[in-house]
Formats: structure tokens, C-alpha cells, sequence
């Protein structure tokens, strides 16, 4: 049989609480496949990270009266030792708040600018006057404007799972004071994932990518057109700073899939395997190298 060289990520629980039941069934399932493939004599790495960025550790660290950077300190510590206890065997266990991140987040963003896929446009925000400072995502709460199921998030609804602006929250309100926001304007910046769309569909089709299901749920997206997606959040934001500008950051989910070659990039250089990392994640290179990677993750990420 031949020897596959194959790379494994699970999906990255986020820093603002404990490992629940939901993560453990998904990672101690990933690491029965990875043991399997070792003891069929295959070369395998497993790697996760902390997804430490974005407004629900800003909110976890202030109901703690602490600050983000400890408070993410601390629970990768806790997940650490929680999936120790189920013998889950990580190759590397990381963080998503790491210089190795930050690098490859900024790398991709430039090129990414570089190619003119990176668009500038005013955006109306929800903006609280009494904290002085926008809203996104986590810091509003209000009605869906899909569904009218009460206390969603402003970017996406636990319910029905539509997303959306956090304008477009019904009755909305800030998630620290409680009080009714106002808009104001601010410039954003936006991936032109609408120049993706013929790649995406092409890669889809092929066979191998995905199964069935998860080829069905994409080609709804797909068919109804690819949205540009905001990537920048304005500060107090905890995340990586974008360069270039002022008091914008990387929205959380621009780098936290970053994090998985982020967890790789770190072990393969402490290690002294440097150039595995092109091996797996450079598209020619592994296409020469026969390299696999495969995502374990849940539908609902």
C-alpha cells in the first residue's frame, strides 16, 4: 500500500468558554481516523487552535473584568487540559492570536489587495452614544429580521440561521448598556468573493471535494450569488490590525480559518520541517508532493 502523507485539522473552538460535549464528539471522532491512518503506516499530522478573535471574547473578558489577551491565556490553558483528559493527541494544539497567524492573514489580505479582489465602500453602522463606539456583530442584539425570532446576534440568527447587517436587526440594542443605537457611516472593507464564484462552482462540481449534502447547501449560496463579504470591523475591536489602516481590524472570521495553517506553520518550524508547510499548503507544491488535507467540521460552522 502506498504511504499517504496526509494533513488534519478539527474544527477551532472558540475562546470565550470551556470544551463542551459538541467539540469532544468531534475531536476524540477525528482522532480515531488519525490514529486509523497511522496504523496503517501513513504519514499524518492533527492540528486545532483556539479561535481567540472577535467580539464574544471582548464581551467574555469584560463580564470577567479582565482583558481579552488573559482571558484567552487562560482558556486555551483549560481546553488544553480538558482534551488531555480524553486523550485527544493534537500534533499541535495553538491560538489564532499568534505572530504565525497575524503573518499569513496579513500575507493573504495584501495579495488578496494586490489582485484587486479588496473593495472600499460607506457602510451604514449601528453606533451606541452612550459607550461611544460601533456595534458589530456580538455588541447588538435584537429581533431577525428573517424569522422575527427575538435576541439574535447582529450577524447571524441562531434560529434560522439567516445572515445579515446588524441594521437590519429589528428592535436593536446594545449588547453592553441595553440602550437603542443610532447609524452612522464608516468606510469598510469588503472581499470581492463575487470574483470567486466561477472557481467556486467549478471546484465544486468536481468529484472528491465534498459530499453530497454539503455540495447541495453550497450550490444554494452559490446560485442565489456570492455577496462581497465585509472583512474589516472598526475599533475597540480585538483582533489583528489591517495594514495600512486606521483603526480597522480584521473581522475574527477572515483570520480564524487562517488559524489552521497557522497551527501547522508553527509546528513544522519549531520542529525543523520548514518546508512541509508549502508541501500542504501550497497548491503546486502538494499537487507535486501528493499531500492530502482533510477538515473535520460541523455543518453548522
Amino acid at each position: 500500500m502506498k504511504k499517504r502523507r496526509i494533513l488534519v485539522t478539527s474544527a477551532l473552538p472558540y475562546a470565550n468558554g470551556p470544551i463542551h460535549l459538541g467539540h469532544l464528539v468531534e475531536y476524540i471522532q477525528t482522532d480515531i481516523w488519525v490514529r486509523f491512518q497511522k496504523a496503517c503506516g501513513h504519514e499524518v499530522y492533527y492540528f486545532c487552535a483556539d479561535d481567540t478573535h472577535g467580539t464574544p471574547v471582548m464581551i467574555a473578558a469584560r463580564n470577567a473584568a479582565t482583558e481579552p489577551e488573559q482571558l484567552v491565556e487562560r482558556v486555551h490553558a483549560e481546553h488544553l487540559r480538558d482534551l488531555s483528559a480524553f486523550d485527544v493527541d493534537f500534533d499541535n494544539y495553538y491560538t489564532t492570536n499568534s505572530p504565525e497567524n497575524r503573518e499569513l492573514a496579513c500575507g493573504i489580505y495584501e495579495n488578496s489587495k494586490a489582485a484587486g479582489h479588496i473593495a472600499r465602500r460607506d457602510v451604514a453602522q449601528l453606533y451606541c452614544e452612550h459607550d461611544q463606539m460601533f456595534l458589530p456583530d456580538r455588541f447588538v442584539k435584537g429581533e431577525c429580521p428573517s424569522c422575527g425570532a427575538a435576541d439574535q446576534y447582529g450577524d447571524s440568527c441562531d434560529n434560522c440561521s439567516a445572515t445579515y447587517a446588524p441594521r437590519d436587526l429589528k428592535n436593536a440594542a446594545c449588547s453592553i448598556c441595553g440602550n437603542a443605537p443610532v447609524e452612522r457611516n464608516s468606510e469598510h472593507l469588503f472581499f470581492k468573493l463575487s470574483d470567486f464564484q466561477k472557481f467556486l462552482e467549478d471546484w465544486l462540481a468536481e468529484p472528491g471535494h465534498v459530499d453530497d449534502g454539503v455540495r447541495k447547501k453550497m450550490n444554494e449560496w452559490l446560485h442565489s450569488g456570492l455577496r462581497d463579504w465585509d472583512i474589516s470591523r472598526d475599533g475597540p475591536y480585538f483582533g489583528f490590525e489591517i495594514p495600512g489602516e486606521e483603526n480597522k481590524y480584521f473581522y475574527v472570521w477572515l483570520d480564524a480559518p487562517i488559524g489552521y495553517m497557522a497551527s501547522s506553520k508553527n509546528y513544522f518550524e519549531k520542529t525543523g520541517q520548514k518546508k512541509l508547510f508549502d508541501e500542504f499548503w501550497n497548491a503546486e507544491v502538494s499537487a507535486k508532493k501528493n499531500t492530502e488535507v482533510y477538515h473535520f467540521i460541523g455543518k453548522d460552522i
